[in-house]
């Protein structure tokens, strides 16, 4: 399977857990929608990053703190505060619930593209120097 589609898979799987937990802390549990929405990405951000490492990029070995665990935090913490500002701006002019779930997903949109190149450069084997190459 092409890179670009297990990372679509990954996305699709990510997308779907953080929705779920968003919406049973927004709206089952009624935290705020800033709130919810931090707690949510910071919960699937953990297997995000294994499955991105380990399937997408097929990466085995020892964790790089420096080379790859501290920028996919830190791309990480800009999707999270991103799409925090959009669910709680959602919250704020129509209430939570559903309006919630479309601004995060909304936000998340914002940096989805631009992490998969940063991934790829993060995750990429030093034999293979351009992995997008299995995508075309």
């Amino acid at each position: 399977m092409p890179m670009l589609a297990r990372y679509l898979l990954v996305s699709m799987f990510n997308i779907a857990a953080h929705q779920s937990v968003l919406f049973v802390l927004n709206k089952v549990m009624g935290w705020p929608g800033g709130w919810a929405n931090a707690c949510a990405a910071l919960l699937v951000s953990i297997p995000a990053y294994f499955l991105s490492r380990n399937w997408v990029w097929e990466v085995d070995g020892d964790h790089d703190l420096r080379s790859q665990v501290v920028p996919f935090w830190i791309i990480t913490i800009v999707g999270l505060v991103v799409s925090t500002a959009f669910a709680a701006a959602a919250e704020g002019a129509f209430g939570n619930g559903l309006p919630v779930n479309i601004a995060s997903l909304f936000g998340y949109f914002v940096v989805w593209v631009g992490k998969f190149f940063l991934l790829d450069r993060l995750f990429a084997s030093s034999d293979e120097p351009d992995s997008l190459k299995e995508t075309v």
